[in-house]
């Protein structure tokens, strides 16, 4: 094999594993777009294009924010506008009737050899289905909170001045404990890590959410327990005001969250992967033209 055939075949393996790396792409089912650091799209799958009823090709060189939006300007709390300042990944939830759905919107920045921040991939998903579970679940709590046993949740019940003064055996279950009794001995602190993941410690975060619940009738939050034998685990709390006795107390509703949370971690994984693929892409582009380019200057250089 001559030298012009083993460029051409080079330049064959590369594109061949360019169209893999686009089929891997348009696969996925999130909406999913790259652009650069002017919000400008440079590229964008299947399903983004079927979300705004055109092809990947008529997204490209459009400004996100113009065509997401139909905004002159970046949507507030656009997650790529955290993402220039700190160069790092950013989430946000955007509600954007121009959508028509709620989406939980990632951007992951790209950086080049020399370490420049060159765009983002930006990937979104619909969380219409979480939403709705999450709307159905306040109201439901609210509707129905003085069901009590008969509730797969864990449902307990707080003053906040004392402590736990009742728990369902959902309760008894996820925390471990082995009857009610040894719930109603642990506390908010002892059944949480000492600090949160967002770096305050679970003592006074605990009675800072304790207290906008009894200030505003509710609150509704995440949070990061702790069971008996130590395993942590990721859960939403909805606190309740109620009437009890003729005192207000506090209704806790737990629900484990950990499949989620991690199936977030899975996604944030994926991004990671994803942004590995496009610059694998990127050079191969380049690299093709290189070949290309000898190509031609040697089959120049044959007929002369």
């Amino acid at each position: 094999m001559n030298e012009i055939d083993s460029l051409k075949k080079r330049v064959a393996d590369l594109e061949r594993a360019n169209r893999e790396l686009d089929d891997i792409f348009n696969a996925m089912g999130d909406i999913i777009f790259v652009i650069d650091k002017n919000n400008v799209i440079t590229k964008a799958n299947n399903s983004a294009a079927s979300l705004f009823k055109t092809k990947p090709q008529n997204m490209i060189g459009m400004k996100c924010h113009d065509l997401v939006h139909k905004l002159g300007k970046p949507w507030p709390g656009c997650p790529f506008e955290k993402t220039k300042e700190d160069k790092n990944p950013h989430t946000e939830e955007v509600n954007d009737p121009n959508i028509g759905m709620p989406l939980l919107v990632t951007a992951s920045p790209i950086f080049n050899d020399s370490g420049e921040m060159v765009g983002a991939v930006h990937i979104a998903k619909n969380i219409a289905e979480y939403k709705k579970q999450e709307k159905a679940l306040r109201e439901s709590e609210i509707k129905y909170k003085t069901i009590f046993e008969s509730s797969a949740d864990a449902i307990m019940l707080t003053v906040p001045e004392k402590g736990f003064i009742a728990g369902n055996e959902a309760t008894v279950k996820i925390f471990g404990c082995k009857d009610e009794e040894e719930f109603i001995a642990q506390s908010p602190a002892s059944l949480s890590p000492q600090i949160q993941p967002d770096g305050q410690p679970s003592p006074a975060k605990a009675q800072k959410m304790m207290q906008i619940a009894m200030e505003k009738g509710a609150n509704f939050f995440e949070w990061t327990h702790r069971r008996m034998n130590g395993e942590e685990f990721f859960a939403t709390v909805l606190l309740t005001k109620m009437n009890f006795g003729g005192q207000a107390i506090l209704q806790a509703t737990v629900r484990d969250i950990t499949e989620r949370v991690l199936s977030e971690k899975q996604l944030a994984k994926k991004l990671r992967d994803f942004e590995i693929f496009y610059k694998a892409a990127i050079d191969r582009e380049m690299k093709i033209k290189e070949l290309k380019k000898k190509v031609s200057e040697l089959e120049a250089k044959m007929r002369s």
